[in-house]
Parts: structure tokens; C-alpha cells; sequence
């Protein structure tokens, strides 16, 4: 029987953190893989956070400093009807209502010292509680950010391992720790290695993954479509963040932004914190700008701040917009018409009644048997309804009003369904009735977006200054989808006269006329508002690309309640974002340099291939100094194109690229990747070796595949010198993405 190897801790430690990276290892500012040696390990630093903390007589450690916010006084002012209203509304939307306890859910950088407890500081319970009283492997950013620890909890950084495989499990974290708190000792032993993983291929990083990232390289593997949030992936290779169709979200994305909502919901009743949603949405009643130029300006940084806020809870979230010619079919039949609520809107903004809501039902004792059997066929079914009428209706449930103290609000039952609805799903409205105003109207089609967009006129685009005002056209576009959207509330007048209220308030918060979108004093409370927006914006944006240079008159024109004016409201870009229908991104080891590449077939969704706009490949993060010049060129759906393959009259050839490098001139690791710039006031420009991007026009290429039948998309490339020959050590790449815009 051959002998096995002895496997030490530390081994073990670096055998769990290879199979959690897999082949794709960052940069992680310089570190790369800095598990595998030792010293670096114990000593590495990752935005100033020390991987492994020091051991207690290395330094006079002492805990960082509580920098968080402090806490804003509310002042002893009269609060406002709108204000006192809309809490109201919101207190009933919340399971229990007055009653209700809600725990702090907003991420802050660290108590404010003069605000902790005895107990608080004891118990570190809270995850900014004091830093002082915790192990080595507590206070070590590896840990944190494996167990995803503030500030490894994607309020200020990603978690580790970034770009990861795997996650590494909970025993194994306990494992590392212990590890850790230990000593790191280097050569004491564990157990058997069945694996023998200990020779040279985890010396030199070729571990597990030595043969695959190897198999992937050449093009004997395909590389795989990344499931991570797509703005974690914009971070990893430091790209713009990116607002996506709402149809496109994926389960956690969609999961993501409605949990960030949720908690800014508990802050309502603090009228002046800026964690609270109401008071993002009394901004616009009080400040909105409409009817003139200063409107898409006006908008784009009201949906930029609010944005920011939920960046606050997670750096990941962005608002997705909401591509109204989408539903114009499906809407066509039911628009024009007499009939009320008929309307359809994205999903992700609907009804449904879950588990925890059917068993708080139940609970409440306010149910019949009858009633309670509906509700449960509903909860199995899993039916999502564009209002909270239309889910009354199905469940067979009366929508009906009571008097409290004189005040029209829904009665217990409709009220007990409306806040598990809610807390389903944070994005849903009960003010909302999405259809017909009773009137013959239009809904915008894709042709009539295009029309739009085809203006080569600020003015009739975008509206007139404040000497000349007048809407603009993509605003009187929108104008109607405000009222699409809200629509009229079907029970408005019989549901208030059958408890004897002859002469309903039509702004009574529980039962008005119209839905909340309707009416510029409240729209903003509704959270389509924000896909809404987020729409218009978009649009503005394509026609910027289309129409490069023109702009509203007025560039210095202030937009209140922010100091920043129109001239810089003029670049979605320097504002962080970009707009995509969905994105498809293929994580590249850039260890390795590339030969081939192939992928997956990306699993483009139908809706996108039927309505994108253009079709883009990217080139992530490729390295440029001390390296040959090549050639890469780009097909789609041909995983067996090599240098030999012919791109004269070949339908799956996209483009392609070429390197421009040199050869290093200076000292030791003079052209080694440059660190991350991390300081503030550091305005030096691009450095010359930072690694660089390409973009690659797919639009007609794909529209090809499409043309021949293909259902779904794949990208390869090929590397070749510039004597036409394979070359495996010219690119070196950190992802592949392939991307459609609207």
C-alpha cells in the first residue's frame, strides 16, 4: 500500500481556499493568491484591513474607532398632513401595525460611542459592536469577510473570497479560525492527505485547478456564465454598475433590492432620516421639476441620490427600469376600454400571498374555514396579481372600508392581507390599479418610442427653457404611463357608501379615486416610480448616444434640494451607471494567458434576443505591460474556431482586436500591475499599466445567429501573433462578457 503523505493545518488551510476560489483568482490588490505563501499570508493587507490580525504582543492593537453616523434630531415642528398620512398608511402595512417591533436593519459604520450600552457592549451582538473583547481570528478580515462581516458585507467591500467557486463552508471557516487563533503554525499535523496535494502543483498554484484553469486556457474546457449579482461583477473588474430590465433580475438581485426596501419601510416614521423610503418620495412632492428642461435633469439625480441610499444597505443594489413597449401587446386589448384595473405591469411589482402570510392569516383569527381554503389553493398556486383588488377578487374576499375616529381606512380583513402582501413583496402598492382611466388613451409602443427617439431637438425632446417651457416629448410619454400605471380605484365611491360615506375624500390615503402614480403630490410613494423613472432616464441616455452635444440651454441651472446643476447631470457615466437589458459574464483566470476561449451558451433570455437594441462583448481587465502584441478575434456559436478558421464571409466571426504593448524598461516589478487607488486626494490619471478593456460590436453577429435559427449565444476567441500563429503568453484577461442594451 503506498504511503500517504501528512497533511498540516496550514495545508488544509490552503487546500480549502484553493477548491473555494476554483481557477478565477483576483488580483486582490496586488496579493493574488495570498494563501499560498505563509508570510505573505500572515502579513497581507487588503484595503488596510490585515487578512490575519496581528497576535496580541506584534502591536498595541487597540480597536478601531466608532465612526458611524449620529443620530439626526427630529426636531419638535408640526409635521405635515401629507407626512402624518402616509406613515399611517405605511404603519398599516406593517405585520402587527403599531404593535409591530422592528430590529435595526440599516448597515452603519460603527456606533456612535456615546449611544452604546453597558449590555450592547457586552453581549457584541450587533455586528458593529465594540472591536475590543474578541479573538485573533475575530478580528481577522479573512474571517470577516468569509463569515461576510462588516465591512465584508458589501457595505464597504465585497465578501471573500471574491470571484469564488465556491463558498467556503461554515465548519471550514471555524477551521481557518481556529487555525488562526493557534498560532498559523506551518507544519503541524492534521491527518492522512488522500489527496496529496502538497507537491509542487500547490507550490506553484497549480492546485485542482492547475489542470482545469490549464483545460480552459487552451479551449479544451468552457468557461461558465457567472452566477453572481451583476454589479459583484462589475466591482471585480472595476466597472460601472449597472441598471438592468426588471424582467432580467435575477432571483437574488430581485431578492436584494426588495430586502432594502423592506428595511427602509421600517424607518417611515422618522420623517426626516434619509434611510427612511418616505422620505426619498416626499422629495419629489416638494421639489420635483416638470413641464421645462430642468425634468430629465431633475429626475436623473433624484434617481441617482436614492440609488446611492440603497447602496448604503448594499453596494450591489441599482433600480432596474421597467421598458414599458414591452407590455404593449399585452395591454393593447384591455387599455382603451371602460373597464377599470385590467392593466398588466412587470411581474416583479405584483401580488402574492407566501407561506409565512397564508400562516399569518391563520393566526389572526379573522378568517373563516371557507375563506382560509381559498387563501391556501392561492398560496400553492403561486398566482401573481397586478393588484391588491384583483387578489381580493380570486380569494373570493370583499374589499371593505370601516370608520376609525372619523377617518375611512380598510377593515381588519383587508387590512391583515394587504401588510402580508407587502411584506412579501416590498415593491407591490395596494394605491395601484394599473389599466384604463375610463377614457380612450394611447400606450406606447416600440414604434412610438423610436419616434421619439428620432427628435435631433433638444427643445421637442427634451422640453423648453424657463423663458420659452413646454413639455418635451419623451415627458408627455411619460405623463401617460403615470397615469397607465396609478389608474382608477374601481371601489372608490361603493366601498366608502356601504359604511355609509356618501362623499368619499378622493385623496384619503387608504381609499383614494386614482393610484398614487396618478398624482405628482405622492407618486413617488409607489416604487414603480422608480422603475418608471429609471425608464425615462434610459431613454434620455440612448438618445444622448444618438445625439451627441445637445443639451438643455441652461447648464448652470441649480437642481434643488442638491448643488449640483444641469451641466452635471449630462453623463450617466460619471455618475457610476450604465444601462443594460441583461448581461452574461464569463469569469477568466488571469493567471494564465489564453490560447482559446471558449463558453457555455449563455441562456439568453428570449425576451432579450426578441427587443435588444445592440449587442456588445467585453474584454475584462486584460494585462498590458511586457507582453507580445496579438490578435483576438471574436465568434459566436463556433466552439471549434482556431487560427486556421476563415473570417471572410463567416457568419459567426464578430471582429477582432488587437494588443499594442512593450517591453518593460524599468527596475524589478516596475511593470507589475499598479496597486488600486485608494487614496483620496489622488488625482494622478490612468496608470500605464493598469489593465485595460476592450468592446467588441456584436450587434449584426448576433442578429445572424438569430437569422439562421440559433435560440441561444455563445462567444469564443482566438489568440493569435502578429506572424498569424497560436501565442498562449500575449493575453492574460479577467472575464468575458457578453451584453445587450435596449
Amino acid at each position: 500500500m503506498r504511503n500517504r503523505k501528512k497533511l498540516s493545518r496550514y495545508q488544509r488551510v490552503q487546500q480549502i481556499l484553493d477548491q473555494s476560489q476554483g481557477p478565477c483568482i483576483p488580483d486582490y490588490q496586488g496579493l493574488g493568491a495570498f494563501w499560498r505563501d505563509l508570510n505573505t499570508f500572515k502579513t497581507a493587507e487588503l484595503y488596510g484591513q490585515r487578512l490575519i490580525a496581528p497576535e496580541p504582543d506584534e502591536s498595541d492593537h487597540q480597536p478601531d474607532s466608532l465612526s458611524g453616523k449620529s443620530c439626526c434630531g427630529e426636531g419638535d415642528g408640526m409635521v405635515d398632513s401629507l407626512a402624518a398620512s402616509e406613515s399611517a398608511l405605511n404603519q398599516a402595512l406593517v405585520p402587527g401595525g403599531s404593535d409591530a417591533t422592528v430590529g435595526e436593519c440599516w448597515p452603519t459604520g460603527g456606533k456612535n460611542p456615546a449611544q452604546q450600552t453597558a449590555s450592547s457592549l457586552a453581549s457584541s451582538t450587533d455586528r458593529n459592536a465594540d472591536q475590543g473583547y474578541q479573538t485573533r481570528s475575530d478580528r481577522s478580515a479573512l474571517i470577516k469577510g468569509l463569515r461576510k462581516q462588516f465591512p465584508f458585507d458589501g457595505s464597504q467591500f465585497p465578501p471573500l473570497l471574491w470571484q469564488a467557486e465556491n463558498a467556503v463552508s461554515p465548519s471550514d471557516i471555524d477551521f481557518i479560525a481556529a487555525w488562526i487563533d493557534d498560532g498559523c503554525l506551518e507544519s503541524d499535523d492534521l491527518q492522512d492527505n488522500p489527496e496529496e496535494s502538497t507537491g509542487p502543483q500547490m507550490r506553484f498554484g497549480l492546485t485542482q485547478s492547475g489542470a482545469s484553469i490549464l483545460a480552459l486556457a487552451k479551449g479544451d474546457a468552457l468557461h461558465t456564465v457567472s452566477t453572481k449579482h451583476c454589479n459583484a461583477i462589475s466591482d471585480d473588474v472595476q466597472g460601472l454598475k449597472i441598471r438592468k430590465e426588471v424582467s432580467t433580475l435575477s432571483a437574488n438581485e430581485l431578492s436584494l433590492l426588495r430586502e432594502a426596501l423592506a428595511c427602509m419601510y421600517t424607518y417611515d416614521p422618522h420623517i426626516f432620516d434619509e434611510r427612511s423610503f418616505n422620505y426619498w418620495a416626499r422629495i419629489h412632492t416638494d421639489s420635483c421639476q416638470h413641464g421645462w428642461e430642468q425634468f430629465l435633469p431633475w429626475h436623473r439625480l433624484y434617481l441617482y441620490f436614492f440609488e446611492q441610499t440603497l447602496q448604503d444597505y448594499d453596494a450591489c443594489i441599482t433600480l432596474p427600469y421597467w421598458s414599458w413597449s414591452d407590455y404593449a401587446d399585452v395591454n393593447r386589448a384591455t387599455y382603451n376600454t371602460e373597464q377599470l384595473d385590467m392593466g398588466v405591469l412587470p411581474e416583479a411589482y405584483g401580488c402574492f400571498l407566501d407561506a409565512a402570510g397564508l400562516a399569518a392569516l391563520k393566526d389572526s383569527g379573522l378568517f373563516n374555514d371557507g375563506e382560509l381554503a381559498i387563501l391556501a389553493r392561492l398560496q400553492k398556486k403561486g398566482t401573481i396579481y397586478n393588484s391588491g383588488l384583483r387578489f381580493l377578487k380570486a380569494a373570493k374576499i370583499d374589499y371593505t372600508l370601516k370608520l376609525s375616529v372619523g377617518k375611512v381606512m380598510w377593515s381588519d380583513k383587508v387590512n391583515a392581507i394587504y401588510a402580508q402582501l407587502r411584506r412579501a413583496n416590498p415593491l407591490w402598492f395596494p394605491n395601484r390599479w394599473p389599466g384604463s382611466l375610463g377614457i380612450a388613451t394611447h400606450y406606447p409602443t416600440a414604434a412610438d418610442v423610436q419616434g421619439i427617439l428620432s427628435s435631433n431637438n433638444w427643445n421637442q425632446f427634451g422640453g423648453g427653457p424657463v423663458y420659452d417651457h413646454h413639455f418635451g416629448w419623451l415627458e408627455e410619454m411619460h405623463n401617460g404611463m403615470h397615469n397607465f400605471s396609478g389608474g382608477q380605484n374601481p371601489a372608490f365611491l361603493s366601498a366608502a357608501r356601504a359604511i355609509g360615506v356618501d362623499n368619499p375624500d378622493p385623496q384619503n390615503s387608504f381609499n383614494p379615486n386614482y393610484g398614487y402614480m396618478t398624482d405628482n403630490r405622492v407618486t413617488a410613494f409607489d416604487p414603480i416610480f422608480w422603475a418608471h423613472h429609471s425608464n425615462v432616464d434610459r431613454l434620455w441616455a440612448v438618445w444622448q448616444e444618438a445625439h451627441p452635444g445637445l443639451n438643455p440651454e441652461d447648464l448652470d441651472g441649480i437642481l434643488p434640494p442638491w448643488s449640483m446643476n444641469v451641466g452635471d447631470t449630462l453623463s450617466t457615466r460619471k455618475l457610476g451607471y450604465e444601462y443594460m437589458r441583461d448581461s452574461y459574464h464569463y469569469p477568466v483566470s488571469g493567471q494564465q494567458g489564453l490560447l482559446r476561449f471558449n463558453a457555455e451558451k449563455a441562456g439568453v433570455k428570449p425576451q432579450v434576443l426578441d427587443t435588444f437594441r445592440k449587442a456588445e462583448i467585453r474584454l475584462h481587465r486584460m494585462h498590458v505591460a511586457n507582453l507580445f502584441n496579438a490578435v483576438i478575434r471574436v465568434f459566436l456559436n463556433a466552439p471549434d474556431a482556431t487560427v486556421a478558421t476563415s473570417v471572410d464571409n463567416n457568419p459567426h466571426f464578430v471582429g477582432q482586436v488587437t494588443t499594442f504593448h512593450g517591453s518593460c524598461y524599468g527596475g524589478p516589478g516596475h511593470c507589475d500591475k499598479p496597486l488600486p487607488k485608494t487614496r483620496r486626494f489622488d488625482q494622478r490619471p490612468l496608470h500605464h499599466h493598469e489593465p485595460r478593456n476592450f468592446r467588441i460590436d456584436a450587434t449584426e453577429a448576433v442578429q445572424r445567429m438569430l437569422a439562421n435559427g440559433e435560440t441561444d449565444i455563445s462567444v469564443h476567441l482566438v489568440v493569435m501573433g502578429l506572424d498569424g500563429k497560436p501565442i498562449d503568453d500575449a493575453v492574460f484577461i479577467n472575464g468575458v462578457s457578453l451584453n445587450f442594451m435596449d
